[in-house]
């Protein structure tokens, strides 16, 4: 049987490296899974210690594709629950909600709001507009190409 929160925990040290890699910033994990209260300003999975932060990084592996014609069709698709709890936590601490996200032997993909997307689209692989929100999803390191160190830091 899994362990859930080993799984987690190590998809997050991993979405941790790929961002460290890219944006060079010193990306940890929150203490507490991001369980402690919004007062102190960390919530989500990934933060950038002693800087402010523009992201709550919220991350999700998991063993199925959610990407398939259930987000399309489906009540309530996987994908739009993990959106839902990014939005929720990004609002509680003021920041803009960013979802990294894999499935067993995929690359990583993030999910953005449209104002934190690339001017050029032709590397989006979906675009919905759930929750009255324009949702960009990308390859995470194909997104972090078009990104700056400063595009993570807020002020």
């Amino acid at each position: 049987m899994v362990d859930s929160r080993a799984k987690g925990r190590a998809a997050e040290l991993k979405a941790r490296d790929v961002l460290r890699k890219h944006t060079k910033l010193e990306w940890e994990r929150t203490p507490m899974s991001g369980a402690l209260d919004a007062k102190h300003k960390l919530k989500g999975d990934l933060y950038i210690p002693d800087c402010k932060n523009k992201f709550c990084v919220e991350v999700k592996h998991y063993k199925d594709d959610h990407l398939t014609s259930k987000f399309l069709t489906g009540k309530t698709p996987q994908i739009m629950e993990w959106w839902k709890q990014t939005i929720r936590e990004a609002e509680q601490v003021s920041r803009e909600p960013l979802l990294i996200f894999k499935y067993n032997r995929s690359k990583w993909f993030a999910a953005l709001e449209g104002q934190n997307a690339p001017e050029s689209p032709r590397h989006i692989i979906l675009y919905s507009e759930i929750l009255d929100q324009n949702i960009y999803i990308f390859l995470l390191e194909t997104w972090l190409k078009y990104t700056t160190t400063k595009d993570f830091l807020d002020g």
